[in-house]
């Protein structure tokens, strides 16, 4: 199931918009100026991403996960190789932490939590948005693990996955991470038909 350029144009747009509010909650959280953008997207059935998946090994990324269920149910995902969460949380707190004890432990769990789940809140909003549809999210997770690990449970039924390329930008340099959000296939379809319906009235709004 394909994206057409069109397509694919205006779901960049529409994460898009759920980047910019994202980014602008991260810029208040944290005093400083960060810009998030994505400079790819991605999209593929289970066996694709499978495919995929499997190609990635089992590298540890730092990862937070959301969970939703509702109008659709699933789990998005924001990852990040090990070392740019470290560096990207150094420099959100102030920097100069040593993660070895506990209490900084929770510091760098948490901060990457909740970065996590303003960024995942608000692609998902906007998607949902779109949809016309209600979900309820569970509480964010954070684990340390391969992306085969923490996603091929997910793919033993058949499902469409979008895969968002995201670079967090801050003065003192650039991470890069991605998010994963797996769709029903009826859901999927459901929001190809909401983005046909955008395209031929010519607006988001």
């Amino acid at each position: 199931m394909n994206l057409t350029p069109i397509q694919h144009d205006v779901l960049r747009e529409l994460i898009n918009i759920g980047i910019g509010k994202a980014a602008g909650l991260i810029n208040q959280m944290v005093k400083a100026h960060v810009q998030l953008d994505i400079p790819e997207i991605l999209a593929w059935d289970s066996q694709d991403f499978g495919d995929f998946l499997a190609q990635r090994g089992e590298t540890p990324l730092s990862s937070v996960r959301l969970g939703f269920k509702g109008g659709f149910s699933g789990w998005a995902g924001l990852l990040f190789p090990k070392s740019s969460a470290n560096w990207l949380v150094n420099q959100l707190v102030g920097g100069g932490f040593d993660t070895t004890t506990m209490d900084m432990d929770s510091l760098y769990v948490g901060t990457i939590q909740e970065v996590g789940n303003i960024v995942l809140n608000g692609v998902m909003g906007a998607i949902v948005n779109v949809l016309g549809l209600r979900v309820d999210y569970f509480p964010p997770d954070y684990q340390e693990t391969s992306l085969r690990r923490l996603f091929t449970p997910q793919l033993d039924q058949r499902n469409m996955v979008l895969l968002i390329k995201t670079r967090l930008a801050l003065e003192s340099g650039v991470v890069e991470g991605e998010i994963i959000i797996i769709f029903q296939v009826a859901t999927f379809e459901n929001l190809l038909a909401s983005i046909d319906a955008i395209i031929e009235r010519g607006t988001l709004s």
